[in-house]
């Protein structure tokens, strides 16, 4: 090939993928969009979905529907998105399992990076440290003297061997420096928060919006909220960060992620759309109900999130032994 022909092609291939890159931003969607939750129907993840999935569509002009893929811990539905073409129109409605799952599990294999593409993250769900009523401490600072005048003596419980809970509190328990027992329960939060009620068990991370009715009475006090700013859902609660444990900065999230190789101006156009609902007070509000904050983020934002956050639980499942089958 001589080099003016070699010219027109190169201006051709150039010329080629404008137009493709244009007509992925000008035109897409032409056609329903899919996201696909981990969690089974009427749980809030599958609520939520189709609250924002029911404003995406509004402003996309397409529909977008919810597909509900439960089972294995989420792996299920990250599998199914993981293999999906990445033409733009499959998406996972991930939640913090993203990150766990390959932190705990050996079955978890996947890159919850670069085996997806970001799009934004959606929301959190503040957890905040609370202890019952017969422990005798009123903050962080009294808790922590008090765990290290008892080693392995004071108890957290949890929903369950690598649920967000029981991380959280293998974190509290590598950051004070103090082994804590770990009670962890098969019937979810509600028996474990019964407990530390009662006094069989000492402390637990629990969902502020499920909590804050035992602060006000009493029944429970709080230590603090588990994300390093003070939440919009309870501004009067204050933060593990800001009593005296700057290091900690997590919470459960949902984030919108589709499989590897999406052309960035989908991505884009759909990361705007998103951001642009999350920004919405009614949809703002009808979360803030579920006891979810709305985030928003642009696909880089979420990247340096995920990447935080598997670095997080990576080192806490490393040192407290968990590997899950």
């Amino acid at each position: 090939m001589d080099r003016r022909s070699f010219s027109r092609l190169l201006m051709a291939c150039l010329c080629a993928a404008g137009v493709s890159q244009a007509a992925a931003q000008g035109d897409w969607p032409t056609r329903p969009i899919t996201l696909v939750v981990p969690l089974a129907p009427g749980s809030p993840t599958d609520i939520m979905a189709r609250a924002i999935g029911a404003e995406l569509q509004q402003r996309l002009g397409q529909a977008v529907v919810v597909e509900n893929k439960p089972g294995g811990g989420s792996l299920i539905a990250t599998s199914a998105v993981q293999n999906a073409k990445p033409d733009g129109y499959t998406y996972l409605f991930a939640i913090s399992a993203h990150t766990i799952n390959p932190a705990t599990r050996r079955q978890a294999r996947y890159d919850p990076i670069k085996d997806f593409t970001p799009v934004g993250l959606i929301g959190a769900v503040p957890h905040i440290l609370v202890v019952g009523k017969h422990l005798p401490v009123n903050n962080l600072r009294e808790l922590i003297a008090l765990a290290k005048s008892k080693p392995d003596k004071l108890s957290y419980g949890s929903a369950g061997i690598g649920i967000s809970n029981h991380l959280e509190g293998e974190l509290f328990s590598n950051l004070i420096g103090v082994d804590l027992v770990h009670v962890p329960y098969k019937g979810g939060t509600t028996e474990a928060r019964n407990d530390v009620l009662t006094g069989r068990v000492d402390m637990l991370f629990d969902l502020v919006s499920i909590v804050r009715p035992y602060l006000k009475d009493g029944r429970l006090k709080p230590i603090g909220v588990a994300q390093a700013k003070r939440s919009r859902l309870a501004p009067e609660l204050p933060t593990l960060a800001e009593s005296g444990l700057p290091a900690f900065d997590v919470m459960p999230w949902t984030g919108m992620l589709g499989p590897a190789g999406i052309d960035p101006a989908i991505v884009a156009k759909f990361s705007q759309a998103l951001r642009d609902t999350l920004a919405d007070q009614k949809i703002i509000d009808r979360l803030a109900g579920m006891g979810i904050e709305t985030v928003g983020s642009t696909p880089q934002q979420f990247t340096e999130f995920l990447k935080r956050d598997l670095a997080i639980w990576t080192d806490v499942a490393r040192k407290a032994k968990i590997e899950l089958d």
